[in-house]
């Protein structure tokens, strides 16, 4: 029997699309998806399927986090382990591919920011 790959999922709920991107234990996307906004609960639960047609019994997700719009909702929804703002998201994300960044600018469906270090 094959081992199953440990994996964390992320899921970003904005308010123009919504996507999750499953990483293995490396820190390698193994999986990912990009869909158009619907109602925030039926969007997740389909992802949610969208995994298990494609990956099946072959990922064992032991941690969830949420971001965008409607990250407390899903985040509530899915007992998330983490459940933050994008800015945080995107400046976590930032640091740990260059720790050497020190602007960041975020470009969301509602709204864009400016983040200096």
């Amino acid at each position: 029997m094959t081992p199953k790959t440990r994996a964390y999922l992320g899921i970003d709920i904005g308010s123009t699309t919504t996507k999750y991107a499953l990483m293995n234990e490396k820190r390698e996307i193994i999986h990912k998806r990009y869909v158009p906004p619907g109602e925030t609960i039926e969007v997740t639960q389909s992802l949610l399927q969208h995994i298990h047609s494609e990956l099946g019994n072959r990922i064992e997700i032991i941690g969830v986090a949420t971001t965008g719009s409607g990250r407390n909702v899903v985040g509530d929804f899915l007992n998330a382990d983490l459940t933050i703002d994008e800015i945080t998201a995107h400046a976590r994300g930032a640091v740990q591919i260059d720790p050497e960044v020190d602007t960041i600018f975020e470009i969301g469906g509602q709204d864009s920011k400016y983040i200096p270090s």
